[in-house]
C-alpha cells in the first residue's frame, strides 16, 4: 500500500511539471521514460497543462528561416521561448493549417503545392510527415486545396482533413488522414453542396474544423468539419447590417473559445474592424456583435488583424513589420515590442494562435521527424531582399514554461 501511495505522489508531481524538465526526467530510469512516454500520462499531462493561461505562438519569416516563439498572453506580452524550426520549404515559407494541444499542422502549399504535410509538437522536437494524398498534380492537373486539423476526443485522435475540387462545378474530392492509423481515408462520399471559397486558416473550435462557404447563388454560409462524427454541417453568418456588409474583408476567428466573424476594411471610407461572436455553438441566433471600432487613426500603416486576445484586445500588424495591441474600442493602442520588416513576404509570414506545450507525439517512441526534416524536404526559399530586425538572437533556443 505504502508503495502505491509513494507511485501516486510521484504521478503528482510529474503532472505538474514543464515538458522540458519532464524530457529530462525520462532518463532518470526506465520506469520513468516508460510512464512519461506512455498514452496515457501524455493525455493526463495535457490536462493539467490546459488549466494554466495558455501561451500565443507567433510565426514569422525572419530572412531565410521560418522562427516561432512564444509568448505571454498578458500586458507584458513578453517572450519566453523560442523553437527551433527544422523544416525547410519550396515556398517562401509553410502554411499553418492549425494549431491543438501543442500539435502544429503545417502544409507547403502557399504558392505551389509540394504534397508536404507536417504534424509537428516543438515542445519535444517531433514530428510526423504524412504520406502523399491521394489526388496530386501529377494525377488529377491542377486544382485548388482545403485543409483542416483538429482532435477527435472520442476516439482520441488527430485527424487531418483535405477537401480538394478539379472542377468547382463538381463534388469536390474528401479525403481524412488519421495519426492513428497513418494513412488516408476516402470520404469523397460525404455530402458537402457549398463550395469553400477562403484561403484564410480555418479554425477549429467544439471539436470542428470551420470554413467560410458559399453556394451557387453566391450565398455564404459557414461549413463545419466534426472530427469525431466524420461529418460536414452548414451553419448561417450572422444577419449584417449594411455598414458591416460593406466590409470588405472576413475572417473566421476564436474569441473567448467561442466562434467568431471578424469583418474589416482598410480602404474606402469605411475603415472598421467588427467582432460577431456565436456564444452558444451551433445556435445561429446567438450571434452578438461583440466590438466594432474605426482604424481609420491608424492612418496607412494598418495592414490587417492576426489575433484577438482574450482580454478583447486586436492584435494588428502595421505597414513597417511591427506588431500593435489595440483596446476593443479602438482608443488604446499598444505597440507590443515586436519589429519585423515592411516587405510582403515578412507580413503575410505572420501568424499568431494559441498554445499549450504538451507530450503529445511522445509516445508513438522515434517518429518519422528523421525522414522530415531531412533531405527529403526541398530547401527553403532566400529573399535576399528581407533585413529584418529582432528582438532576440537568432539562434536563441529560450526557456520558461514549456
Amino acid at each position: 500500500m505504502a508503495d502505491y501511495f509513494f507511485e501516486e505522489i510521484i504521478i503528482n508531481i510529474l503532472h505538474r511539471l514543464p515538458v522540458k524538465t519532464l524530457l529530462r526526467c525520462t532518463a532518470v530510469c526506465k520506469s520513468w521514460h516508460s510512464l512519461i512516454t506512455s498514452r496515457e500520462f501524455t493525455s493526463s499531462h495535457l490536462k493539467f497543462a490546459q488549466k494554466v493561461a495558455p501561451s500565443l505562438l507567433l510565426r514569422r519569416c525572419i530572412k531565410s528561416s521560418e522562427r516561432y516563439e512564444l509568448y505571454s498572453d498578458d500586458e507584458s506580452f513578453a517572450r519566453f521561448a523560442a523553437f527551433q524550426f527544422p523544416f525547410r520549404s519550396m515556398n517562401s515559407f509553410f502554411t499553418i493549417v492549425g494549431s491543438c494541444n501543442g500539435l502544429l499542422c503545417l502544409s507547403d502549399d502557399r504558392v505551389y503545392f509540394m504534397n508536404t504535410i507536417v504534424l509537428w509538437n516543438p515542445s519535444v522536437k517531433k514530428s510526423v510527415l504524412l504520406p502523399k494524398p491521394n489526388m496530386i498534380y501529377n494525377s488529377h492537373g491542377s486544382f485548388l486545396q482545403y485543409l483542416g486539423f483538429g482532435f477527435d476526443p472520442v476516439g482520441s485522435d488527430y485527424k487531418v482533413v483535405r477537401i480538394t475540387y478539379v472542377d468547382l462545378a463538381t463534388h469536390p474530392q474528401i479525403e481524412v488522414y488519421k495519426l492513428s492509423s497513418g494513412v488516408w481515408h476516402d470520404m469523397s462520399c460525404l455530402e458537402l453542396d457549398s463550395v469553400l471559397c477562403s484561403r484564410a486558416r480555418p479554425v477549429y473550435v467544439n471539436g470542428a474544423s470551420h470554413w467560410l462557404a458559399r453556394y451557387l447563388d453566391l450565398h455564404d454560409v459557414i461549413v463545419s468539419f466534426d472530427m469525431s462524427l466524420e461529418v460536414f454541417s452548414t451553419m448561417m453568418l450572422p444577419a449584417l447590417r449594411v455598414s458591416d456588409d460593406e466590409l470588405r474583408s472576413r475572417d473566421l476567428a476564436v474569441y473567448m473559445d467561442c466562434l467568431a466573424l471578424t469583418l474589416w476594411s482598410v480602404s474606402g471610407a469605411e475603415q472598421c474592424f467588427c467582432v460577431w461572436v456565436m456564444n452558444q455553438y451551433g445556435v445561429e441566433k446567438s450571434w452578438t456583435k461583440t466590438f466594432c471600432f474605426d482604424f481609420s487613426s491608424f492612418g496607412n500603416e494598418f495592414v490587417r488583424p492576426l489575433w484577438i486576445r482574450k482580454q478583447g484586445e486586436v492584435v494588428v500588424v502595421c505597414q513597417d513589420g511591427r506588431l500593435v495591441s489595440c483596446d476593443r474600442g479602438g482608443g488604446v493602442v499598444r505597440d507590443v515590442g515586436v519589429r519585423g520588416h515592411r516587405s510582403d513576404t515578412y507580413q503575410r509570414s505572420l501568424d499568431v494562435d494559441t498554445f499549450v506545450c504538451s507530450l503529445v507525439l511522445m509516445e508513438r517512441g522515434r517518429c518519422s521527424s528523421d525522414v522530415a526534416t531531412g533531405n527529403s524536404l526541398h530547401s527553403l526559399q532566400t529573399d535576399d531582399g528581407d533585413n529584418v530586425g529582432s528582438s532576440g538572437s537568432e539562434h536563441e533556443k529560450g526557456s520558461g514554461k514549456c
